[in-house]
């Protein structure tokens, strides 16, 4: 099949979508798929992106509002990609849908999100895909209560596996820092309950913060309370795939701040679960129980702080053996494929 895959800004190791579709189009080449890449890197660009290309079996655009406009409103830009591409078989994938369908919202954000959810059906329904995919049950259930016929499509982690010779320290318990710290997670109770385990298993903590940190707020409130707690903090920095791969075998724990009903769009946590570590999250309440969902291998993976069994179901997950790692993208290669299929 020939798959012309359309982005945002090309922006390799800086950007989650681009990180995704390289990792992506290098897995699906060597099963026979002819690929070609398409960046879009201004607004004005998307009425003019397919002007001198070949024809393609397959356009999978790799959306998300702010990866095509500042703004998040892309205006008719879109809509003229819209055109150009709607007697194509397209498949959308959405990164991120509109914002401010949620609860605590402010009033800015929910205009927004209003604008965008417009645009998005508007495009649509000119373009008329034949499979639109999404990553995560809180898109899912939004999409779907908008008329949207979605599908469910696995986000792999951006750090593929690199073999390491790790040494355990059966007194010390690492825990990972990968991926964004926001300001409005419950670091109170996250210190609380590290402490916790940390005093039932008579061991030592140390939080290993891993990578760039864009939100300081957060990473701020955290490193203040695990001071105050007296638990050892590691700033790794900036690192290369090979190197946090090695660090997240190096540890024992992850922790993820992004809200469980969204967790499946963060590719940093899909890293860590890829890596066979447990991951502590926290549920928000802001989609339905019942909606809620991961994928069967990482159902025994994930602990909410807002569980009353947390500490007891942790504590016997580490204590086994650890697993082998996911091969994540192989998964969603043949996922993608056997969809649009």
């Amino acid at each position: 099949m020939k798959i012309c895959f359309i982005s945002g800004p090309a922006r390799p190791y800086q950007c989650g979508i681009s990180d995704y579709v390289r990792l992506l189009t290098d897995e699906l080449k060597p099963t026979g798929h002819t690929i070609s890449l398409v960046s879009v890197e201004s607004t004005k660009d998307l009425s003019f992106i397919l002007k001198d290309q070949p024809e393609y079996d397959l356009y999978s655009l790799q959306y998300a509002p702010y990866s095509f406009s500042p703004k998040g409103i892309v205006g008719k830009p879109l809509i003229d990609l819209g055109k150009t591409l709607q007697d194509k078989k397209i498949h959308i994938n959405f990164h991120e849908i509109w914002i401010g369908d949620y609860p605590n919202a402010s009033l800015k954000e929910k205009l927004i999100g209003w604008l965008q959810r417009i645009e998005i059906r508007r495009f649509l329904k000119i373009i008329r895909p034949q499979l639109v995919t999404c990553s995560n049950p809180a898109a899912l259930d939004r999409l779907r209560s908008e008329k949207i016929n979605a599908e469910y499509l696995y986000l792999f982690g951006n750090i593929p596996y690199s073999k390491s010779e790790i040494n355990c320290n059966e007194n010390l318990v690492k825990v990972a820092i990968f991926g964004t710290l926001y300001e409005k997670f419950p670091y109170d109770l996250l210190i609380k309950r590290l402490k916790e385990m940390s005093d039932i298993q008579k061991r030592k903590l140390q939080i290993r913060i891993i990578g760039r940190q864009r939100e300081g707020k957060g990473l701020s409130l955290f490193k203040n309370l695990a001071q105050q707690s007296l638990f050892r903090i590691h700033e790794c920095g900036e690192l290369s795939t090979d190197s946090i791969s090695h660090e997240l075998q190096s540890c024992d724990l992850g922790v993820c701040t992004t809200p469980y009903d969204i967790l499946g769009k963060s590719g940093a946590t899909a890293a860590m679960l890829e890596h066979g570590l447990p991951i502590i999250a926290f549920d928000d309440g802001d989609t339905p129980t019942d909606k809620l969902f991961v994928i069967k291998e990482f159902e025994d993976q994930i602990f909410l702080l807002n569980e009353n069994t947390f500490i007891e179901n942790l504590i016997s997950f580490m204590r086994s053996e650890r697993k082998p790692f996911f091969n994540g993208v192989k998964r969603t290669a043949k996922d993608m494929i056997d969809l649009i299929s």
